[in-house]
């Protein structure tokens, strides 16, 4: 969110990452020597494999575009939680929506209270 509305932006999934279906015994040389591969991803002696379903799903998910949009707009009436400062942890329910400020209000239970307070966009996530 800018001050001017949201703004849309593409970025990499998993970016730096190359995924690759190969042979390790007969291909990795060929593989880790390829331009502007760095490696490929292990753990300790393990080779990180990823299995073909998880692959799949992935390429439904993006569809042949290869785009996926999320929607991270939050909606009064939501529940969030706070993910920084001294209210880390506590879910809240937001009741309105600053854009301008880049702020909303929640309204949450303390000590046996309702209470509402504004908050930071980049301080909740969706719960």
């Amino acid at each position: 969110m800018t001050q001017r509305g949201p703004v849309w932006f593409v970025e990499a999934m998993f970016p730096g990452y190359l995924f690759a279906k190969f042979i390790y015994s007969t291909q990795h040389r060929a593989v880790e020597s390829s331009h502007g591969v760095s490696g490929i991803v292990h753990f300790g002696d393990r080779l990180a494999i990823l299995p073909e379903n998880i692959v799949t799903a992935l390429q439904s998910r993006v569809g042949a575009e290869e785009i996926v949009t999320l929607d991270c707009s939050i909606k009064v009436g939501q529940s969030v939680q706070i993910v920084a400062g001294p209210f880390h942890g506590l879910e809240v329910m937001v009741t309105q929506l600053l854009p301008a400020k880049e702020r909303i209000r929640v309204l949450f239970d303390f000590l046996g209270r309702s209470m509402e307070m504004e908050i930071s966009t980049l301080e909740v996530l969706a719960a």
